[in-house]
């Protein structure tokens, strides 16, 4: 089974919000992608907003709970927009030659307002699975919003090979802007696939980045 990460927006302020945990908590899934964290949802984020939560995972055989350790970024739906307009520009720099991120970045702007929810996150506790720990995933995370947010550590002479340690873009895609993307015929699997790792695809609610199905 494919490991998943959801782009959620819920009206508390919360990591891995479940209507099971939060009592009378509105959550909408926004968006979702396989083995993959897509980059502008991590644009969305900086370092100084993660956050970590215990979850009770199952019962060991001796009936005790399990208690698992997760991280996971939360900002307000405002912060996180007026947070895109720094570090779409440094993922652009990470691609060099690859396009313009403005149209990807309009659009998630749009999905986010119109979810009318005041809290943005990422549930990607399958995705920290892969990883030996969680504080292992929490200080790579950590490392790719400080990047994204400006900062450059040293010897950090290739952000895209960073960043593709929680996604992997295609080598060859493109970031087309979504009208060409979806009505040009030199469109490639590499492109499409791009989009995905960069924006997710749909979860519960209509993403304007799909094609619209006729």
């Amino acid at each position: 089974m494919a490991r998943t990460a959801f782009l959620l927006a819920c009206d508390q302020e919360t990591i891995y919000p479940s209507p099971e945990a939060d009592e009378g908590i509105t959550l909408k899934a926004l968006a979702v992608d396989e083995e993959n964290i897509p980059l502008l949802w991590l644009c969305l984020f900086g370092p100084e907003q993660l956050y970590q939560a215990e979850m009770v995972e199952a019962e060991g055989e001796d009936g005790e709970e399990i208690v698992t350790q997760l991280t996971a970024p939360l900002a307000r739906v405002e912060d996180a927009i007026a947070r895109l307009e720094k570090t779409v520009p440094r993922l652009e720099a990470a691609y060099p030659g690859r396009g313009s991120l403005s149209n990807h970045r309009d659009l998630l702007i749009q999905v986010l307002r119109a979810s009318g929810l005041p809290y943005v996150t990422i549930d990607a506790a399958d995705i920290s699975d892969v990883f030996e720990t969680d504080e292992d995933f929490a200080d790579l995370l950590a490392v790719c919003l400080d990047y994204l947010n400006g900062v450059d550590h040293d010897g950090l002479d290739e952000p895209s090979e960073l960043l593709s340690t929680l996604c992997d873009l295609p080598e060859d895609g493109r970031f087309l802007p979504i009208p060409e993307l979806h009505s040009s015929p030199d469109t490639t699997e590499a492109d499409l696939i791009t989009l995905c790792r960069l924006l997710g695809t749909e979860a519960e609610v209509p993403l304007p980045w799909e094609p619209v199905e006729n």
